[in-house]
């Protein structure tokens, strides 16, 4: 079966969307699947499989080529399938003999379009009003995404699967000698992710046990810089590297996430992944995420993100909440997801 990915996340993204097409594109067996790489244009980094470039003049508008102008390419590379990584086919490949995926990661830009430009709300959910119209078969990582589908735009419920995340296994890393614990947030600094909050109600929460906020800008940085400093058991730390985060979260007590949505909320599964049981919000889709392995909190009560942390900093709760780790991060077995993506892609035929 030949399959051709919209590339441009696996290249260009380090993290999230980057991550989510390496470890798909990577995984898939070579035997069964033959893949194409869609990149608008050269990196020089390597990649498993074959990579098609824009041709002739395509190459001197690249964004345009990747949202439509690629469909002449596509239709003359004879591919069997088209996937697009990243909540967007190309305009126009409904008219090609070809049959489409597309994963829709979430719908963050209409359940908060104040977060947005105009312009970019306008072409944000023109590209995913086209892709959930036109594609054969739609891929959202949790039931929250496929709600949100349904509530936005009444897509076929038949043209949805669920399919979860996934992360490769990390290396083990021994435990730094620091006696000094902490408990970790691993998150960006917009203000959807609700750190304010978080900052406000460990306030509240007595002990020196330290506070580490580990992520990229947003724009909430500047207010989150400001009232992290009210309370010297906090620090925040900024463009750490793949293997400074692992180390993080071996070293960490456990984690905390705040989040008042997400499509997925990647970084409870980063933290089961490295032993660690996490504090989250209980509502989009962290409770599919965390299951009976994580505490729950309402984002929007203070108090409520006081407890749960306080209940989590008691060592005898915090390890019973870790026995359940790998019953949940069973539902994200790599090798069982990849199996579904490969009966989807056969079900197209």
């Amino acid at each position: 079966m030949k399959i051709g990915f919209d590339a441009k996340r696996y290249f260009s993204n380090s993290t999230g969307l980057g991550n989510y097409a390496r470890w798909l594109i990577n995984s898939l067996p070579q035997d069964q699947i033959e893949s194409i790489l869609y990149q608008p244009k050269s990196t020089g980094k390597s990649s498993p499989a074959p990579v098609s470039f824009p041709k002739s003049w395509y190459k001197w508008v690249p964004s345009l080529w990747r949202s439509k102008f690629i469909c002449k390419q596509l239709q003359n590379e004879h591919l069997d399938v088209y996937h697009g990584l990243s909540n967007e086919l190309p305009f126009g490949i409904h008219k090609l003999k070809l049959k489409t995926v597309v994963t829709i990661h979430d719908l963050i830009n209409l359940r908060y379009p104040e977060n947005y430009g105009v312009i970019d709300r306008f072409i944000y959910k023109k590209k995913l009003d086209y892709a959930q119209k036109y594609a054969t078969k739609i891929v959202v990582p949790s039931e929250q995404t496929k709600k949100d589908l349904l509530y936005f735009f009444d897509t076929d419920p038949n043209k949805i699967e669920v399919i979860p995340l996934s992360l490769p296994k990390p290396r083990a890393i021994e435990k730094t000698v620091d006696l000094s614990d902490y408990i970790l947030c691993v998150s960006g600094f917009s203000k959807r992710k609700n750190l304010e909050a978080l900052l406000e109600a460990y306030k509240h929460v007595p002990g020196k046990i330290r506070l580490l906020l580990v992520g990229k800008g947003g724009d909430t940085t500047s207010q989150i810089q400001r009232k992290s400093k009210e309370d010297n058991r906090i620090e925040i730390r900024q463009n750490v590297t793949d293997k400074e985060l692992s180390q993080l979260y071996s070293d960490a007590l456990f984690c905390v996430y705040p989040s008042l949505f997400e499509g997925f909320g990647l970084p409870i599964l980063e933290a089961f992944l490295h032993g660690k049981t996490a504090a989250t919000s209980n509502i989009s889709s962290m409770p599919e995420v965390g299951g009976d392995a994580a505490t729950y909190f309402d984002p929007q009560d203070v108090c409520s993100i006081r407890d749960a942390i306080e209940f989590l900093l008691i060592q005898s709760n915090r390890k019973q909440k870790e026995l359940e780790i790998p019953n949940q991060l069973a539902l994200f077995n790599s090798n069982y997801l990849i199996d579904k993506y490969i009966k989807l892609y056969k079900s197209l035929f």
